[in-house]
């Protein structure tokens, strides 16, 4: 619903209206509301199992601990019945995590932290 919002409101910019909508995103420097909240969620993640809060990350996550192929930071997902229970923080983001490029988990990934940040409108 809200993209819908943000769909019709980029049609109303006066020479970008024809244009696609992800055209008219990439022109304006905005990114689609489901990527922000992706981005978001990965971050929060990141805060999470890298001690940023003071809260257990166990009550969130499972950690794998099959030493498969990828980063040392790999996600369970547990298992569900219940579909209230699939779409909770901790299954949600779980394969976004896990099929990340491998700094990026620990931070020390070789990109600035200023390259993340939105630009201001």
């Amino acid at each position: 619903m809200l993209e819908g919002v943000l769909r019709r409101a980029t049609k109303l910019i006066n020479g970008i209206e024809n244009l696609h909508y992800e055209e008219r995103l990439r022109r304006l420097g905005l990114m689609s509301l489901e990527t922000c909240r992706v981005r978001g969620d990965l971050i929060e993640v990141f805060k999470f199992i890298n001690g940023g809060y003071t809260i257990d990350a166990d009550n969130f996550f499972a950690y794998d601990k099959g030493n498969r192929r990828g980063h040392s930071k790999k996600l369970y997902n547990r298992r569900s019945r219940l579909d209230i229970r699939k779409f909770v923080f901790g299954n949600r983001v779980t394969d976004k995590w896990n099929n990340l490029p491998g700094p990026h988990h620990t931070g020390r990934s070789p990109v600035r932290p200023q390259a993340y940040r939105r630009s201001p409108l």
